[in-house]
This record gives structure tokens, C-alpha cells and sequence, in this order.
């Protein structure tokens, strides 16, 4: 279901619940994340899914009066912004990456 579940985390998606409690600090988002929380607990009733990222930056799209497809973005850019804290902590740290190797073959006969 979008906005909640998530395989990484199967309890609460630690993103979503620092997003949600930020917004609950902001007064213009008190109805969509009133809204996001009934989803949350209608689903509770019928499977074990939390709220994940997704539904978090829903309720902040929706709060702030952005396009529809403001998430999609704003996901990219934190995402963006991950990787590069993930390349920044390897340059520290000593080089582990495996190499496989690989025998080609053609599969072409002429």
C-alpha cells in the first residue's frame, strides 16, 4: 500500500516519524497529518504496516500547498544528498569494494 510498509523497516520508518514530528509542530499541517494518522490506524486494524517516508512527505506536500508530484522530488533530492554522505564516509574509510571477475563469452558464431 503507498505510504506505508516498507521492506528495510518492517516496525516505524524512523524517516517518517522525523518528518510527522516536525510537522506536528506546524499548524497549517495539523489537518493532513490528522488525516494521515487515521490511515495509519484504520490500517492497524487489518495488517501490521507503519507509516513510511512516503505518506510523511504527503502530508508535508499537502501542508505546504506544493504540486502533486513535489514528493517524487523532494525524495530525489534527499536521496541525492545520501549518496553523497555515503561517498563522503567511504573516501574516510579503507577501500572494501569486491571486484568480481567475469569470463565473457561471445555467443555470436560467424
Amino acid at each position: 500500500m503507498p505510504g506505508l510498509g516498507h521492506r528495510l523497516y518492517p516496525g516505524e520508518d524512523p524517516r517518517a516519524r522525523a518528518l510527522f514530528d516536525m510537522l506536528a509542530r506546524v499548524p497549517r499541517a495539523a489537518e493532513a497529518l490528522a488525516a494521515a494518522q487515521d490511515v495509519v490506524a484504520a490500517t492497524a486494524r487489518h495488517a501490521s504496516l507503519h507509516a513510511n517516508v512516503d505518506l510523511a512527505l504527503s502530508v508535508l506536500s499537502v501542508a505546504t500547498g506544493m504540486p502533486v508530484e513535489a514528493g517524487e522530488t523532494i525524495f530525489a533530492v534527499a536521496r541525492t544528498a545520501g549518496w553523497i554522505a555515503h561517498a563522503l564516509e567511504e573516501y574516510e574509510e579503507r577501500p572494501m569494494r569486491m571486484r568480481p571477475s567475469g569470463q565473457y563469452l561471445s555467443l555470436i558464431h560467424i
